[in-house]
């Protein structure tokens, strides 16, 4: 029997309950996002034990060897001549190619014997050398940089530090060598051992939160794939992905972790990997909007994903240079189609776009920091370093409510265009095709239970009287009121269903004597006669019912309905006679 609409509503909620607790669930992790994201500052301020160590201008010397041969020797008589300047944390300093600049250290005055760590919070850089006075008079040289494995660093970690012992009274200045791909501003920080690590442990732990978080948007894209047959989430779930590589490698913890052993993948991975995820967040994007109607977005996207693929294969087998300085103007034209996309979609629906649009904005506001610090216009600050991993943890839950209310939307069009090829939109009845299905099936169960079935067909009588004084709308309403009485009347498995010349035909399943088939339709026809605030005052309905009775002598559905269409059709032209069996 189909469902009537107060009972199609009661399943509709039903079944909109593991919805709402997906949506709540994702709301948490969007809270949870807001956690992570203000983590960096309190690590940030819990650095504030050591801030008085932080190398300042004045506290260092700096050259540059532009070749880059140079000893430290005749560095150092360099610096004896006074060609240094005083070194800034905001200098932008001309490194790449075989240059390296020399960094003259001054490091604070100890009273006794103490452990520090000296860190330059700058993954990626290509080589760092630290030059430390010996007890013999010479040099020892602590190495690190994506040059060398990061499990071969002195310390492995995020990003280069060197442990050291200061001792008291010493008199001979550190040196600090520093060689990377493109101008960069060096900050070095000096921690006692113990802040290093209480530090270390704060920034381990965000970002070990952050991957966690990626690791829980995969499990939760894979699941919703599946249930609701929607490859969009694959293609987010790959977008995430590999941003979230890119964050990593870019932070230093892939490095620390996942390919300690690599220095040349290591070096590289912090160039492929974003440029990869911007191609992927522009497939995404194109996923998400295609049969939108507009082809220029998908093509504009599509071509995008393409120069992002070539950068990627660029920065694999060419290198660096030049393709870093066409990657900044790629970044922020994406951000730009990204942006324009994501309003065009909001505009469109709004009930899913205003959720990508947030979270465009916000993968847009943390990620242009780290754009414009590769194109040298502003300095490096915790903001360029770590913007970027803000912005997508702040996405990620945004995208995932979108993605769930896009899925729900598409599983709800699915399930309407699913009900409209078998239900009759105006009664709720099956239509006439599903019909022809169940009747067919009652007669091939009847030749071998010639006792099992029964077929009626209704018809109301004084439709064409109704709609002739009252209109087509009333007409309607007669009809919605008829399929409502026989909805009542059948029993849970009985079909009702819409003939498509207009008579209502209810097939009953099962074994029913004479008796009880006959006292369904006087039940019918009574609830016919019965007033109703749906139709004008005074006005009811005539049915007619028509009744097929076992055993059937016709044995195709066609031909039982014509039998039955003849005998309702008599009915329908006489006065006073509502019910009839045939047999």
């Amino acid at each position: 029997m189909p469902l009537s609409p107060s009972r199609w509503c009661l399943s509709y909620r039903v079944t909109g309950r593991p919805g709402r607790a997906l949506l709540v669930f994702v709301v948490f992790v969007l809270a949870a996002c807001w956690l992570v994201a203000g983590l960096p500052v309190l690590a940030q301020t819990g650095s504030a034990p050591a801030a008085g160590w932080l190398g300042r201008q004045g506290e260092a010397l700096v050259l540059v060897d532009t070749l880059g041969g140079q000893t430290l020797a005749q560095v150092q008589q360099r610096f004896t001549s006074g060609e240094a300047t005083p070194a800034s944390a905001d200098r932008i300093m001309p490194a790449g190619g075989a240059a390296a600049l020399w960094y003259q250290l001054a490091l604070p005055a100890v009273g006794e014997s103490t452990p520090l760590v000296l860190a330059l919070p700058h993954p990626g850089m290509n080589r760092v050398d630290l030059y430390r006075p010996a007890a013999d008079g010479g040099w020892d040289v602590l190495r690190s940089g994506d040059s060398i494995p990061v499990s071969r660093w002195p310390l492995p970690y995020l990003h280069p530090a060197f442990e050291l012992v200061q001792q008291p009274g010493e008199a001979r200045p550190s040196y600090l060598r520093v060689q990377h791909s493109h101008p960069i501003s060096v900050r070095w920080t000096v921690w006692s051992a113990r802040d290093f690590q209480e530090s270390s442990k704060r920034w381990h732990f965000l970002l070990g939160a952050y991957a966690g978080l990626v690791a829980l948007v995969l499990v939760i894209c894979t699941v919703n794939a599946y249930f609701w047959r929607d490859s969009i989430h694959f293609y987010y779930a790959a977008y995430v992905l590999v941003i979230a590589l890119g964050q990593l490698s870019l932070t230093g913890l892939a490095g620390e972790y996942f390919w300690p052993d690599n220095p040349w993948w290591n070096d590289v991975a912090s160039n492929v990997l974003p440029v990869t995820g911007a191609a992927l967040g522009h497939l995404f994007m194109r996923e998400l909007v295609v049969g939108r109607g507009a082809r220029w977005a998908t093509r504009l996207m599509l071509a995008m994903a393409g120069v992002g693929a070539m950068l990627a294969l660029g920065f694999l087998f060419v290198g660096r240079n030049p393709f870093f300085a066409v990657s900044g103007p790629y970044y922020l034209a994406s951000f730009v189609i990204y942006l324009g996309v994501a309003l065009w979609y909001a505009w469109r629906i709004p009930r899913v776009g205003l959720w990508v649009l947030a979270g465009v904005l916000a993968v847009l506001a943390g990620a242009v920091f780290p754009v414009l610090r590769n194109m040298q216009l502003v300095p490096v600050s915790f903001m360029t370093q770590y913007g970027a991993q803000l912005g997508v943890a702040l996405e990620i839950p945004l995208l995932l409510i979108a993605l769930y209310q896009r899925s729900r939307e598409r599983r709800d069009n699915r399930a309407r265009i699913g009900t409209m090829a078998r239900i009759d939109p105006l009664t709720g009845a099956v239509n006439h095709r599903v019909m022809l299905e169940r009747l067919q099936h009652v007669l091939q169960h009847q030749q071998r239970d010639p006792a099992s079935g029964a077929v009626l067909r209704v018809r109301i009588g004084n439709l064409q009287a109704i709609r002739d004084e009252y209109g087509l709308q009333v007409a309607q309403m007669a009809l919605v009121h008829a399929g409502a009485c026989i909805t009542h009347v059948v029993r849970e498995g009985d079909t009702v269903a819409r003939h498509r010349d207009g008579d209502f035909v209810i097939i009953l399943e099962g074994r029913r004597t004479r008796d009880q088939v006959a006292e369904l339709g006087q039940r019918l026809i009574a609830r016919g006669l019965a007033s109703t605030d749906i139709l004008p005052p005074g006005t009811v309905l005539q049915l007619k019912v028509a009744v097929a009775a076992t055993p059937f002598q016709a044995k195709e559905a066609v031909s039982l309905l014509h039998v039955l269409e003849a005998a309702v059709s008599e009915l329908a032209a006489k006065r006073g006679k509502a019910l009839r069996f045939l047999f």
